[in-house]
């Protein structure tokens, strides 16, 4: 059974203000149900829709969300460098051969699960899938942030990041309508950290030279190292 969440635990969840989240209700862009006067959240589509928002969030939305889930997360600044918690050169890929929508989720599950992440790897895959249906994870500039339906500790051995350069780019569903060459696959397994990488992703994305490093980097140890090497100039300015 799926748990359902009242108004103020579904604010807790996302650590959100509750005005966004009674606006959202209001406007019919969060999905729930009626109880009484009250709206009921169920939360595995809640995680689904507090992603969509992040990936959503205008520049001067996300940096004051960003920078509030740093300081709610970390106790010292080497704990929120997060990059280095989930990326290793053996999880990057410079030469991805997938030609579809489908085989990009595909391929990156085999990735994952010939590196040992993986307990039920249809499963990613099923939760992979379910998350592209209810909205495309493709960003504008080229990038792609796939991530699981709803964020499950039994869905993987540990939390890991997979990036995927694509020899050819693929349509994914950017809302520019471009192709992706670029794929992030993030599994956190609890949900509260994924959206805080989420959004610090987003925040590289969009402050740092973040997608130039993808794109050129010459091998896996040189784009890990310059990936991290990017955010840590990137929390330098939020302290």
């Amino acid at each position: 059974m799926h748990r359902q969440l009242t108004f103020a635990q579904a604010c807790a969840h996302l650590r959100i203000p509750e005005q966004v989240l009674r606006d959202a209700v209001k406007y019919g862009e969060v999905p729930c149900r009626r109880q009484g006067q009250e709206a009921v959240f169920d939360a595995d589509e809640l995680d689904a829709w507090g992603s969509r928002r992040i990936l959503g969030l205008k520049q001067k939305e996300l940096l004051p969300e960003h920078t509030a889930s740093t300081r709610q997360e970390a106790k010292t600044f080497a704990e929120d460098l997060l990059l280095p918690q989930l990326l290793k050169p053996a999880y990057v890929e410079l030469d991805f051969t997938a030609k579809t929508r489908k085989s990009v989720l595909h391929d990156l599950v085999d990735m994952a699960e010939g590196l040992e992440l993986l307990y039920n790897p249809a499963d990613l895959f099923e939760q992979l899938e379910a998350r592209e249906a209810f909205s495309s994870t493709a960003l504008p500039g080229g990038i792609a942030l796939p991530h699981p339906h709803h964020q499950d500790p039994y869905l993987i051995a540990e939390p890991f990041m997979l990036i995927a350069r694509a020899r050819k780019p693929v349509w994914f569903g950017a809302e520019d309508d471009a192709a992706t060459d670029l794929f992030c696959l993030i599994c956190c397994g609890e949900n509260m950290r994924h959206l805080h990488v989420l959004a610090r992703l987003c925040m590289m994305i969009r402050e740092t030279a973040f997608l130039s490093i993808l794109r050129e980097a010459e091998s896996p140890d040189d784009l890990v190292e310059a990936a991290f090497a990017a955010e840590l100039a990137l929390l330098k300015t939020l302290r």
